[in-house]
Order: structure tokens, then sequence, then C-alpha cells
């Protein structure tokens, strides 16, 4: 996949409509299946693949989500791949009923600036990153995906009602998570 999910990289998982963890429905979200990404062709940075060295899952800590209000339920664990790419993290609701994603991926930027040329090129931490509605036609969802040494820190949000407390859009408050979860990225990842 290239931009957002490619197949060899960037982390784009965001579904139409699936059931996470636990069996509750996902809304509509607005980036790529998986199933889209097989079709993109590329390999991913490092044949090991995935960013072993952060687990979002145990680097956001309770305390870390209650400060930022991202903490109304206990984050669901999500692992998926196409292919050679694979994504690993968790899906997060945070306490005004939105949800977002937090996972690694070995996926790179190239890959998803070659499926989303308009993505936006963002610097976080320190760090290249692209900014993409992989759905325009579906309000509500954006990813921001941030350059790592084997692949990518995937962050999607999607917020179909608009339920963010400071009526962020879906963009701006994955960017927001973007900048508050990259300082916990390991030195060197």
């Amino acid at each position: 996949m290239s931009a957002g999910r490619p197949a060899a990289g960037v982390a784009v998982i965001a579904i139409a409509v699936l059931t996470g963890c636990g069996g509750e429905p996902r809304p509509a979200a607005t980036s790529i299946t998986p199933s889209s990404l097989s079709s993109v062709q590329g390999s991913p940075t490092s044949g090991s693949g995935q960013s072993a060295s952060f687990d979002p899952c145990t680097a956001l800590t309770p305390s870390f989500l209650a400060s930022h209000q991202w903490d109304a339920r206990p984050p669901a664990t999500r692992q998926e791949s196409t292919g050679d790419v694979r994504w690993k993290g968790c899906l997060f609701v945070a306490q005004s009923a939105y949800t977002f994603r937090v996972e690694t991926t070995n996926g790179i930027l190239a890959q998803v600036r070659e499926k989303f040329p308009a993505a936006t090129a963002l610097t976080v931490g320190g760090r290249k990153a692209l900014r993409y509605e992989a759905r325009p036609d579906v309000p509500g969802g954006c990813t921001v995906n941030v350059e790592m040494r084997s692949g990518s820190l995937y962050i999607l949000v999607d917020d179909p009602r608009g339920l963010h407390p400071r009526r962020l859009s879906p963009c701006a408050s994955a960017t927001e998570i973007a900048e508050a979860v990259s300082p916990l990225l390991p030195a060197g990842s």
C-alpha cells in the first residue's frame, strides 16, 4: 500500500464497518481496509518488519490516557496483517465517545505518499509525518503516519459525530494525538 497502509508499509488500518475487540460494532472510518493494500506494490523497510520496541498498548498508560481524557474504556488490542504489512496496537475510546487507534506498522511514509499523493507533510516530534483523509467521502476520519526506523506510527481518529470536546476536526485531533504520543517513541526507533 502506498500512502495510508502501504503494502510494505504505512499503517492505514481503517475500516468502513468492522467489529472491534469485544464484539462492539465500529463506526465508519475514513481509512482504507487491509484488503485494499494487497494491490499495492512495495516491500517493508526492514526484513523483520514491525517496530517491536514500541507497544502503544502499554506505552499509553492509564494516567497518560486520563490526562488527555482518552480513557473511557480499556484499550482493545488490535493486530492485523495484509501480505507483508503488519499493524499492531490498540483501539482507544475517548471520554467524549470518539475512537482512535495508535498502532505501529512496518509500512513506510513513501508508501503512504504513493497511495495518498495529497497527504499533508508534517513534522511531529522531530519526525517526518503525513496526514490525510483516506476517504474524504466518509466524514469523520483522519490518519497521521509518523516515520519510524522500521515503518511508522499509525494514528487514526474516527469521529463521525463530531464529539471531540474542544470541537477539533478529526485531522486536528489525529495531529494532537500524534504530537502527544511521538515523545513516547524510544530513541532510535
